[in-house]
């Protein structure tokens, strides 16, 4: 951690409680329950997933629509992976979490979006963030969970892991980012001249915040005691040092190692961080121009298959407390563009991986059809409030009440979707 982070988050008033359990919300509101142990990996997939090409539909009459949209980016029905539905196939670049589906664990939701969509980037990925759609709320709902909500007794709750904070964890409650946690230190960047030894600058601040502080200055120390007492809690979780447990192997791409980091910051050994949350960004996905060549879709759906797949397998045993929530801003067009690419669209897929899962693909209020009538202006329409996902995982996985997470979620009128 550099002098100017400490100087920022110093700045920021924050004290030990702003980032332990302490201050989870302002005395005026209730402190609500969470069931011990549970925890959540949201990645987003910033650009816009192509869902149509991610969960593909096999209906003769519906693929026989779905391949004239798509002369030359369809996917034929015999190259597909079966799915827990008869009417719709995994892309082959998903072969690593197929098992994982037939064993029940991985849920999929098709036609996701929300009302009054819109196919702008920054529109669509706040709203997704924020949890209210339409709303320019700056606050993401991961943070008003946090703030509404008691944990399980770490330091810190929740972590971005990455080079910059989604807008989901953004907030009240203080959230690091990080792309590797275990080499956070206290240093300053301004001395340039090697006179101060490696960690005695460090050594120098810790001894001045364990001082009795002076009139004013007590949020200050507090800060200060707590970014010390996050190194130190950190300190074991150097993503260089990590060895997958069970054989694991994760993708050498950046995506795969942010996602091999969350398995090591999720876990509870070599010392238990009782971290709740974690997010994790997968970019690429705009793919308005050659959707099929290398590094497109297909090279995309891979990267992420493989990835979940090793987490699955890291993870072992406590897979039985994580849920990893996939979700993208938007879907694209049902036709194929001019440079063999499609672009911003409508209905989304999310993807749900758990033991606790229902692995079904769920359609929820139904599938639209694809035929021209049924399109949103040329779009697979929407039909599942994505809404509707962070809430069942709230209630089912993360075991808050409906009135509980009408304060993480307001406004919203519930539709259970049976992904869990």
């Amino acid at each position: 951690m550099k002098r100017r982070d400490f100087v920022k988050l110093a700045a920021t008033g924050m004290g030990l409680a702003g980032l332990g359990q302490g201050a989870m919300a302002k005395p005026s509101q209730r402190i609500l329950r969470k069931t011990p142990g549970k925890k959540l990996l949201v990645i987003f997939q910033r650009g816009g997933n192509d869902a149509l090409n991610t969960l593909i539909p096999i209906n003769p009459s519906q693929h026989s629509l779905y391949m004239n949209y798509r002369p030359t980016l369809g996917v034929p029905i015999a190259n597909t992976l079966n799915t827990s539905h008869s009417d719709f196939g995994l892309h082959p670049s998903l072969a690593s979490i197929h098992p994982i589906h037939q064993a029940g664990n991985m849920s999929f939701v098709h036609c996701v979006g929300y009302p009054g969509p819109d196919r702008s980037h920054f529109e669509s990925e706040s709203y997704y963030e924020t949890a209210v759609p339409g709303n320019t709320l700056l606050e993401g709902w991961i943070n008003r969970y946090l703030q509404n909500t008691t944990g399980d007794g770490g330091l810190i709750r929740a972590v971005a892991i990455g080079s910059t904070a989604p807008q989901s964890v953004m907030g009240l409650i203080p959230v690091p980012t990080s792309s590797n946690f275990g080499t956070l230190q206290v240093g300053d960047d301004s001395l340039s001249d090697g006179a101060t030894p490696p960690g005695q600058l460090q050594q120098i601040l810790d001894q001045i915040h364990d001082l009795v502080p002076t009139a004013g200055n007590q949020s200050v120390y507090e800060t200060g005691q707590a970014i010390f007492q996050m190194v130190e809690s950190f300190s074991d979780r150097n993503l260089d040092d990590y060895v997958p447990a069970n054989g694991a192997t994760y993708p050498d791409t950046y995506f795969g190692e942010r996602i091999k980091h969350a398995a090591q910051m999720l876990k509870e050994d070599p010392s238990p961080l009782n971290i709740e949350v974690a997010t994790v960004d997968m970019n690429g996905y705009d793919t308005h121009a050659q959707q099929n060549s290398d590094g497109g879709h297909a090279d995309l759906m891979s990267e992420l298959s493989d990835s979940l797949a090793a987490l699955y397998t890291d993870m072992g045993s406590q897979m039985n407390d994580l849920l990893v929530l996939v979700v993208t801003e938007f879907g694209r067009r049902v036709y194929e563009n001019d440079s063999a690419g499609t672009d911003h669209g409508t209905g989304g897929v999310a993807m749900i991986m758990s033991n606790s899962a229902s692995g079904q693909v769920c359609l929820g209020s139904g599938w639209p059809g694809l035929e021209e009538h049924n399109l949103f202006y040329g779009d697979l329409d929407w039909r599942n409030d994505f809404r509707d996902i962070y809430w069942e995982i709230l209630d089912s996985h993360m075991g808050l009440s409906t009135s509980e997470i009408d304060a993480i979620i307001p406004g919203h009128i519930y539709t259970p979707l049976g992904i869990i």
